[in-house]
C-alpha cells in the first residue's frame, strides 16, 4: 500500500538557508547541463546522456570554483539533470525546446532521496538539511 502525506516544515534559519542552497544549486545545475547540451550539439550534433552528464558535474564539482556545490546533496543536483533529460524528451516529442531557469519565474523545489528521510514523533530528517519539525496535514 502506498500512502501519501502532506506534511508542514518548520526549519530553523540556518536549515531555510541550506535549503535555499539546495533550489539554488539544482537551478545551476539545471542550467549548467542545458548549457552543456547546447555547447555539445553544436559542436558534434548529439546530445549528452545522464550518465556523460554526471560524470561532467562531477569533474565540474572537483574545480575550486565550485567546491560549493558539495554543501549541498549529490541527489539534488542528480536529479536536476534527469529533469533536464525529461525536458529533452518532451522537446522531442513536439513540446518547447528546455528554457534556462531564472530565479523569479522558477518554483522553488529541490529533490531530497525517499530512503534518506525518516520521520520521529515531531522532526524529518532530511539530507544534509537535517532534523527538520514537521506537522502532519489531514
Amino acid at each position: 500500500m502506498i500512502r501519501g502525506l502532506i506534511i508542514r516544515l518548520y526549519p530553523t534559519k540556518q536549515q531555510e538557508v541550506l535549503m535555499y542552497k539546495h533550489i539554488g544549486s539544482m537551478r545551476f545545475v539545471y542550467n549548467w547541463a542545458l548549457a552543456k547540451q547546447i555547447e555539445n550539439y553544436k559542436k558534434y550534433g548529439k546530445r549528452l546522456s545522464v550518465t556523460e552528464l554526471g560524470k561532467e558535474l562531477t569533474k565540474l564539482k572537483k574545480t575550486e570554483e565550485y567546491k560549493w556545490l558539495y554543501e549541498v546533496s549529490n541527489a539534488t543536483l542528480k536529479e536536476a539533470i534527469r529533469d533536464l533529460d525529461k525536458a529533452y524528451e518532451n522537446f522531442f516529442n513536439g513540446s518547447g525546446f528546455p528554457k534556462f531557469k531564472s530565479k523569479k519565474k522558477s518554483e522553488p523545489k529541490f529533490y531530497s532521496r525517499y530512503d534518506k528521510i525518516y520521520f520521529k514523533e515531531d522532526v524529518v530528517n532530511l539530507e544534509k538539511i537535517g532534523k527538520v519539525k514537521y506537522k502532519a496535514d489531514y
